[in-house]
């Protein structure tokens, strides 16, 4: 998720809550998929294509110049195996996007392929398409996507979408090389535990609290405290919510010993949170101006700031967390993907383009590879697809073997009040020694459960 994410999450929850908004498609560029470049698979799972579909295929997806001038590449090379059919692209700013798709699913008026985030599919799933099975059941769904990127897009016992990405904001931490070493730290060693990592980080400080000039560990921003917090559950056995949704459980033994783990680094020195939050010395800002070693953000976060700190990107990598248990589970929210409308007249096609370019291995990866996104095909995290794709970005290393064990967060009632309002700000207060652990702890659970309706 992006450093936006926080106001996109708010953005997207108020939209949900709108029922007659007006809007229009004024914000969006028409493109014809012809200009792109091409590929040689086919329009299946198997690589072949089809031939015998017709149709337009409107799609719409949201501005980013990456992801749509690989999707722009694919549905060149769709057309061109499918003569009949022809694919042509809306492309709206975020905000627009949101509240676009807000007010056109209930009349009727979206597009027929919709570029989701997985996360959102079920708020939308009463104007969504099923996926046919005889395009992907969802146990083979299940077999072929990683968990967490494909759990976004079912909802009960049904299957709306494919994933193209694999969303992911912790498991691995960023680390300046060039600070580690001088602090004598080889962070492709690797950490055996949390005692471990804190006395490492704990090298690479300069200040305590209240004078604090370069954080060891900047873990205390809005998405990396609840990732961090619900991991760490997580990596216990523990859960957070009931299998079917119907309670929060944050105040148990397992969520007091992930925030008593979360205090002990801040008590060792690893960060000030009063100085260092979502405010103030945000996690990308801090690591490239080189104010903090070590950073917990999504590996998005290399694109978005080498440009403009070449040299700080030159001695970036990224090394693996320790686990609270035996493996390093995460959670992780459903990336980036590809529905059908329920209501679209070219549902067949438009299912044969999104099995196109997401369930064909190469053009998945090669979509990833131009997004510069980690992949959600199983498949493609290790061979020569995961070794093309290393070559282009090393440090999606590090990640490639922890997606096994990513944990969708869950169908959450309202992500953006959980994750932020509730679990951020809560523990934040703590970690700046405002609340009890104790108190927390039922504040939260409280709280998320009252957003259970």
């Amino acid at each position: 998720m992006r450093k936006t994410n926080r106001s996109m999450w708010a953005v997207t929850t108020l939209a949900l809550a709108m029922v007659a908004a007006a809007c229009s498609g004024s914000s969006s560029s028409s493109d014809s998929a012809s200009d792109g470049g091409g590929s040689e698979s086919g329009s299946n799972a198997s690589g072949e294509a089809s031939g015998d579909i017709s149709g337009n295929i409107r799609v719409w997806t949201h501005q980013n110049d990456a992801f749509n001038s690989g999707l722009q590449d694919l549905a060149t090379a769709f057309e061109g195996e499918n003569p009949g059919v022809t694919i042509e692209f809306e492309t709206f700013d975020y905000d627009t996007y949101i509240q676009t798709l807000q007010t056109s699913l209930p009349a009727g008026t979206e597009a027929d392929v919709l570029q989701v985030f997985g996360s959102w599919t079920c708020s939308y799933a009463d104007n969504l398409a099923t996926v046919p099975e005889d395009v992907l059941t969802k146990a083979k769904a299940e077999e072929l996507f990683f968990g967490a990127a494909i759990d976004g897009y079912t909802c009960g016992d049904s299957l709306y979408g494919m994933p193209q990405e694999f969303n992911i904001e912790y498991g691995a931490t960023l680390i300046n090389e060039a600070m580690a070493e001088e602090a004598g730290i080889d962070p492709a060693a690797g950490w055996a535990d949390w005692d471990a990592f804190i006395a490492d980080a704990a090298k690479m400080s300069i200040g305590g609290q209240g004078d604090m000039t370069r954080a060891g560990y900047m873990f205390t921003s809005s998405d990396a405290i609840p990732y961090t917090f619900y991991s760490m559950i997580v990596q216990q056995g523990g859960s957070y919510l009931a299998e079917d949704g119907s309670a929060f459980t944050i105040d148990t033994p397992e969520g007091k010993a992930a925030l008593e783990q979360m205090v002990a680094m801040v008590d060792a020195g690893l960060v000030d949170p009063v100085l260092y939050n979502d405010l103030n010395n945000w996690v990308g800002d801090c690591f490239f101006e080189e104010t903090c070693a070590t950073g917990l953000v999504g590996p998005w976060v290399i694109a978005d700031y080498a440009g403009d700190f070449p040299e700080v990107a030159e001695v970036t990598s990224y090394a693996a967390l320790p686990s609270m248990g035996d493996d390093p589970t995460f959670v992780a929210d459903s990336g980036w993907g590809l529905t059908v409308s329920n209501g679209s007249e070219v549902q067949e096609a438009a299912w044969a383009f999104v099995e196109y370019v997401t369930l064909n291995e190469a053009n998945a990866i090669q979509w990833n590879a131009g997004a510069g996104t980690l992949p959600a095909l199983k498949a493609n995290a290790s061979g020569a697809n995961a070794d093309a794709l290393v070559a282009d970005f090393p440090h999606f290393a590090t990640f490639l073997p922890l997606l096994e064990y990513g944990q969708y967060v869950g169908d959450l009632p309202d992500r953006d009040l959980i994750w932020y309002d509730i679990t951020y700000e809560r523990i934040l207060q703590v970690l700046q020694g405002n609340e009890s652990i104790t108190d927390a702890l039922a504040n939260m659970e409280r709280e998320a459960n009252e957003t259970i309706g």
